[in-house]
Formats: structure tokens, sequence, C-alpha cells
């Protein structure tokens, strides 16, 4: 019975799952941990970022207004973004999942039927773990209070009042401890066979 359990998994279509929220939500530590989960229940997957389509930009000297719309318009290289999900969809039909993470993912063209998992943090809280990250990388504390006034937190209200990505999502996660995930609601039928039982595994209930 194993073995033909994993020969399904193993030879059904590729798919894809976007993780989406606000910048400090916790969106790359939970994909990390859903592409363990689904490999460890012997489901192939592969984990794809958001920031690794970050474009060099040119940001000193704007005012707040006109650096928030130039982090929204050309930061992310969403085309590119989207034709690599898709590359990595064409595959051979081995059940492999992409999981697809990152800030804004819907404007990356997801393919039709993608499930859609949002995470959900308040903007405090979001914002202390921003400051933590980004003073491990070297910034200073008025240079990570302008990023986040000036490009993070703008450039998601632009996007929720364009994409509104919470109506649109299959999956709503409580993230404010990260520690402990909660599912707020789900659609159990977005999702590729086994993945609910996986998902299942890594949430607690709101």
């Amino acid at each position: 019975m194993a073995l033909s359990t994993v020969s399904l998994i193993l030879t059904g279509p590729r798919s894809a799952i976007a993780v989406d929220g606000l910048d400090g939500s916790g969106k790359s530590q939970f994909a990390t941990t859903l592409v363990e989960a689904l490999r460890s229940a012997g489901r192939p997957a592969t984990l794809l970022h958001v920031d690794d389509f970050r474009r060099a930009l040119d940001f000193d000297g704007l005012e707040a207004a006109e650096e928030a719309s130039l982090y929204y318009d050309h930061y992310f290289d969403f085309p590119d973004a989207g034709a690599t999900l898709a590359t990595a969809l064409a595959g051979p039909p081995d059940g492999s999942i992409a999981v697809f993470e990152g800030v804004m993912v819907l404007r990356a063209g997801l393919p039709a039927g993608t499930p859609l998992v949002v995470l959900n943090v308040s903007p405090e809280e979001a914002r202390r773990r921003i400051v933590a990250r980004d003073q491990a990388k070297g910034r200073t504390p008025a240079e990570i209070a302008r990023r986040i006034d000036h490009r993070y937190f703008p450039a998601h209200l632009r996007y929720c009042a364009a994409f509104d990505p919470q109506a649109r999502a299959d999956l709503m996660i409580d993230n404010e401890d990260w520690t402990h995930p909660r599912s707020v609601w789900r659609r159990h039928e977005s999702f590729a066979p086994g993945v609910t039982a996986v998902l299942d595994g890594l949430l607690g209930v709101g």
C-alpha cells in the first residue's frame, strides 16, 4: 500500500502554492517549513522567492511618495518571477509542488487555480520583526524606519487595494506567533491531494 501511495504522488501533475503577506509576516519561514513538511510526506517540493527577482535601483534623495512608487512599480521583476514559476511547473508530471513566497505575489501572474496562502500579522509585530531582521544586516535604525514607512507598508496597502489578497485567499493564517501559526479558515478543495494533511500537521485552529 505504501508503494502504491508514493507512486500516485510521484506521477501526478505539478502544481504550485503561493504564500503572501505583509513584509515581516513570516512568509519565508512558513514556506520553508511547508516545503520541508511536503518532502517529509514523500512529495517533491521546491521553494521560490519573490526576493530573488529584485532589481538594483537607486532610492537616494527621493521624497517618500517617489520612493514608494519606485519600490512598488519597479523593484521586483514580477514577469520574470512568473516565468520562472511557469518553467518549474512545465517539468515532468512527478507530483512536485512549487511553493512560491513573497510580498505582492499575485502580481507575478500565477497560473489559474494556484492556491493562495495569506499570512496575517499586526503592523506592530511585522515592524518588530523587520527591525530585528534588518539590524542583523547592519542597517541603521533610521534606514530601517525609512524602508518600512516609505516602501514596505505603503506598497502593501497599494497592493491590497489593487489585488485584495485576503478575499482571494484559499488559506488564511494568523501568524502573530510564528512558532504556532493558526488556520483562520481554508478552502480544502483548493489544495492538491495530500497537501491538506500536511497543512493540518503544521497549523493549529483559530
